[in-house]
């Protein structure tokens, strides 16, 4: 429920590092793809709607970028999530998968039983078999992902101007985000404060 703070009916959850980094761990354990998937969820702050129409011809990566082209704009992808470093620009988990592949598919990510890109309904369906071993108050969907980047991309300085550009979510829809970024601010302000007493 809203509580009259935020400014829309978006409520947030993004998810813990330690979660997000056993999510990561989970999806490696499936596979290449699984875990190269995992990692532009969470790396580029993509929704499973997004992923199920990017191309080959969308990933650009050399020694100073790894970028994605998504729609009309375009994603950096993150060496670091959340604190730990999966790769780097030209050696990570989506490239990794990428020289795996002996077809010549367009499609980025493939579906299990056919050579056709991988469908929303199946990034949630690895989702769910990523997230089946947590134990967690809540429910847990791939859309956290996003929302778990872009908190992550406030919390490290990212204005929300940039951030609406990198994300495809309007100033206004970013609120709730910023509103979140600001409480987990305060939270380690509060836990460096009480460690200062010690």
């Amino acid at each position: 429920a809203n509580d009259g703070s935020r400014p829309d009916h978006t409520i947030v959850q993004d998810l813990p590092e330690p979660i997000a980094h056993q999510i990561l761990k989970q999806a490696k354990a499936a596979g290449l793809q699984d875990y190269a998937l995992a990692y532009v969820l969470f790396g580029a702050g993509l929704s499973p709607h997004e992923i199920e129409w990017l191309e080959r011809s969308h990933h650009l990566s050399d020694k100073s970028q790894h970028t994605l082209q998504v729609g009309n704009r375009q994603g950096a992808i993150n060496q670091w999530i959340l604190g730990k470093r999966y790769g780097s620009y030209i050696n990570n988990p989506l490239t990794k998968w990428l020289k795996s592949r002996k077809d010549s598919l367009p499609y980025l990510f493939l579906r299990e039983d056919a050579e056709a890109a991988m469908t929303t309904a199946e990034v949630s369906a690895k989702w769910t078999v990523w997230t089946a071993d947590l134990t967690l108050p809540y429910t847990t969907t791939p859309d956290q992902a996003k929302q778990t980047w872009c908190v992550e991309m406030l919390m490290r300085g990212m204005g929300v101007d940039n951030l609406s550009i990198l994300s495809g979510l309007s100033a206004e829809q970013l609120g709730p985000y910023l509103c979140r970024a600001r409480e987990k601010a305060a939270l380690e302000q509060a836990r460096q404060l009480d460690q200062n007493q010690a």
